[in-house]
């Protein structure tokens, strides 16, 4: 599906000190780290020589049907993709961010492992709902750390696109938009595919 080399490389331990000192380097208007040595900055070939992640294909983009969904909708949609059920609806934030803690924590009650005879729509439905927790947890991450947004939900209906689509270009143009943010002075928390930044720096 294109995201084997993320799961390859697993969690990296974060230069926090470092990090926070390209942030202070960041120029919004360039979207460029202004170095000693000269300006720098995160290009797509890096995102895929470094992670493999696809930066030809089709756009990740929000389609316009979902624009009128609602909490419930998206709760349906999450049923039924990946039969993942909330007990508490306070695990909504919003009407389309999900708290990944439910979702961790039925994935390790199910405790399931894929074999030759688990049928076709289990491995689907986990291989979703793991899917979640890397867009969560890795990508796209958020400063909570606990939320993923819903709307990915229509890119993982049809498994078999997932190559297709263009992840890099959609996890550079979040991070610069994050590197954006944090650089402000009135905010402190850094959030998006940190673990890019840490390894270009």
């Amino acid at each position: 599906m294109g995201f084997y080399r993320i799961i390859e490389i697993g969690q990296l331990q974060f230069d926090w000190a470092l990090i926070m000192a390209m942030i202070e380097r960041w120029r919004p208007e360039t979207h460029t780290f202004h170095l000693l040595i000269g300006e720098a900055t995160i290009t797509l070939e890096d995102v895929e020589a470094l992670f493999g992640l696809p930066v030809d294909g089709m756009l990740v983009a929000y389609p316009f049907a979902l624009s009128d969904y609602t909490g419930e909708n998206y709760l349906y949609m999450l049923q039924r993709l990946t039969g993942f059920q909330l007990a508490e609806p306070t695990a909504l934030s919003g009407a389309s961010r999900l708290q990944l803690l439910p979702v961790r924590q039925h994935l390790v009650a199910l405790h399931t492992e894929i074999t030759d005879d688990s049928s076709p729509e289990d491995i689907d439905w986990q291989t979703r709902l793991l899917l979640m927790m890397m867009f969560g947890g890795i990508l796209f991450s958020n400063t909570s750390g606990n939320l993923v947004s819903l709307r990915f939900l229509h890119h993982l209906e049809r498994l078999y696109e997932l190559p297709g689509y263009n992840w890099g270009r959609a996890v550079l143009a979040y991070l610069y938009r994050q590197l954006c943010r944090s650089s402000m002075d009135t905010v402190r928390d850094v959030d998006g595919f940190i673990q890019l930044l840490q390894v270009i720096t």
